[in-house]
C-alpha cells in the first residue's frame, strides 16, 4: 500500500449532507419567524490549535457551499421519505442557496508560533449572521468542514484501515442487544469518507441481523439526509436546542419549552416529529412545562435525553408520562449523549426494567473512532482490513457552533451539567436566576414539580 496522497479538498457535495433536524427547524422558522435575524458562533472547546494551511482549506470549502442546490432526485427522496414536508417547503429548499460571502465571517488568529518548516499556528474566529431561516443550515456543514480539514491538514497520523469492520461489529453488538440505533455522527465526523464507510458497516450489520434473526434491534435510520438518500434508510431527527433558545430569547423564558411545543405542533400537526428535547435550560423547567398541559404532553411520542445522568432520567421520564395519563411503555426516550456500545446496552436494560421504550442516537463514537498510526496507508477500497487495535486513540475535535443571538437578544443553553453552559455569561446568569437553578454537584434539581 502506498503512503497517503496530499490532503484532498474538504468540500460538501450535497445540500442534504446535513442533519434532518436542520431542515425540520428551517421549515418551522420559515412558517413562524421568517424575518428574524440570527447570529451563530463557533467555540473550540478543546482549544485545539489549527494551522493557516487548514484555514485556507476551510475557506475554500466554505466558499464552495454557494454551489450547492437541491437536485430533482433529492427532492423526490424528500417527498417520499419526509411526507411531513409540504410542497411549499420543498419549493423553498429548491430555491435556497448558501451565501457564505455575506453570511460567514472566518478569521485566522495567529498565535505567533511557527515551525521550522514555516507552518503557522493559531485559532479561528467564526461567526454566521443573517436571516435565521437561512443561517440555520450552516452549522452542520461548517462543523463537518472544520473536522475534515483538521484531520487532512493537521492531524494526519491515521487511516481508514478496519473502519468498515469496526462499524459492522458495533452495529452487530447493538442490534443483537435489542437496541434501536440512529446514526447521529454528521457534525464531528472525521471525514465524509469515514462517514460513508460507517454507514456501509451499519447497513451490512443490519442486514445480517435481519436475515439471521439474532435480535430485535435494528438500524432505525440516520440523521444525515444525504446518507439516508444514498442508502435508502429513514432520515431521523426532530428539533434541536436552538429552536427553544431562539423562541425563549424572542418571547420570554418562562414557559418557553411549552411554547416551543405549541409552535412545533402547529407546523407538524400529525405528530410525526413529536420527540421533545428536554435539556435546553436543564430538565426541571422542561418537565414543569410538560406536565402542565397533560393533553399536549400525551400527543408527543417521546423525549430526547442529551445531558446529565441518563439513568436518573429514566424514572423521571416515566413519572412524567404517568402524571399526564400516558402509558410509558408506548412512549420512547431517545438517548443521545456521548454513547458507546456498553452505555447503550446498559441504558436499554434500565429502560426495559422501568417499562419505558428507548432508542439511541450515536454519533462521534461511530464516525470519529480512530487510532493514531505511524505510517498511514492508502487503500484501494478505504475501510477494508482488520480492525486496528494498537495505538492511542486519535481524538475528535471538541467544538460547537451555537446560536448566539436572535434579533440582538442573547441566546443561552444551560445543560443538566450546570457548569457546561453556552452563551453570554451575563445572560446565562440571568436565565439561571430566572429558573431558580442551583448547582448541586454539577447537576440540576431533577424531576417535574406539580
Amino acid at each position: 500500500m502506498a503512503a497517503l496522497s496530499p490532503a484532498p479538498e474538504c468540500y460538501i457535495q450535497s445540500i442534504l449532507d446535513t442533519d434532518l433536524y436542520k431542515l425540520s427547524m428551517q421549515y418551522a422558522v420559515l412558517e413562524t419567524y421568517p424575518d428574524v435575524e440570527a447570529k451563530y458562533r463557533f467555540t473550540n472547546r478543546g482549544g485545539t490549535r489549527f494551522t493557516r494551511n487548514m484555514y485556507d482549506a476551510v475557506c475554500r470549502a466554505i466558499k464552495h457551499l454557494d454551489t450547492l442546490l437541491l437536485t430533482s432526485d433529492e427532492r423526490a427522496f424528500l417527498s417520499r421519505r419526509c411526507p411531513y414536508f409540504p410542497a411549499s417547503y420543498l419549493d423553498y429548499l429548491s430555491s435556497f442557496r448558501f451565501r457564505p460571502d455575506s453570511q460567514v465571517n472566518l478569521v485566522f488568529v495567529p498565535s505567533g508560533d511557527k515551525d521550522s518548516d514555516g507552518t503557522e499556528w493559531g485559532s479561528f474566529d467564526l461567526e454566521v449572521q443573517g436571516k435565521w431561516v437561512e443561517t440555520i443550515l450552516y452549522e452542520v456543514p461548517l462543523m463537518s468542514i472544520i473536522s475534515e480539514a483538521y484531520f487532512t491538514h493537521v492531524d494526519i497520523q491515521w487511516d481508514y484501515v478496519g473502519q468498515f469492520e469496526l462499524a459492522r461489529q458495533k452495529g452487530l453488538a447493538l442490534y443483537t442487544s435489542g437496541c434501536l440505533l440512529s446514526e447521529f455522527g454528521s457534525r464531528r465526523r472525521r471525514t465524509y469518507k469515514a462517514h460513508d464507510i460507517v454507514m456501509r458497516g451499519l447497513v451490512a450489520a443490519n442486514a445480517e441481523v435481519s436475515d439471521g434473526g439474532k435480535g430485535k434491534g435494528k438500524l432505525v435510520g440516520t440523521s444525515n439526509v444525504h446518507f439516508a438518500h444514498k442508502y435508502d434508510v429513514v432520515p431521523i431527527g426532530t428539533i434541536a436546542h436552538e429552536m427553544v433558545m431562539g423562541i425563549a430569547a424572542l418571547e420570554g423564558y418562562e414557559g418557553s419549552n411549552g411554547r416551543t411545543m405549541d409552535v412545533w405542533e402547529k407546523v407538524y400537526p400529525d405528530g410525526s416529529l413529536g420527540i421533545a428535547l428536554t435539556d435546553t435550560f436543564t430538565t426541571k423547567p422542561f418537565f414543569d412545562d410538560f406536565v402542565s398541559n397533560p393533553e399536549r404532553a400525551r400527543r408527543w411520542r417521546g423525549l430526547r435525553q442529551d445531558s446529565g445522568d441518563p439513568l436518573k432520567f429514566i424514572p423521571v421520564a416515566k413519572e412524567a408520562f404517568e402524571r399526564v395519563g400516558a402509558d410509558p411503555s408506548q412512549k420512547v426516550v431517545v438517548f443521545s449523549d456521548s454513547l458507546d456500545v456498553d452505555r447503550c446496552v446498559e441504558l436499554k436494560k434500565a429502560a426495559d426494567a422501568a417499562g419505558i421504550g428507548c432508542s439511541f442516537g450515536v454519533g462521534t463514537f461511530l464516525t470519529n473512532d480512530f487510532r493514531r498510526v505511524q505510517e498511514p496507508v492508502q487503500q484501494e477500497k478505504p475501510g477494508e482490513g482488520p480492525v486496528r487495535t494498537e495505538g492511542e486513540k486519535s481524538k475528535a475535535l471538541n467544538m460547537v457552533i451555537k446560536l448566539y443571538s436572535i434579533n440582538g437578544q442573547h441566546c443561552v443553553k444551560i445543560s443538566d451539567e450546570l457548569t457546561k453552559n453556552t452563551g453570554d455569561p451575563e445572560a446565562v446568569a440571568l436565565v439561571k436566576r430566572r429558573f431558580g437553578l442551583e448547582e448541586h454537584g454539577g447537576e440540576s434539581t431533577w424531576g417535574p414539580t406539580v
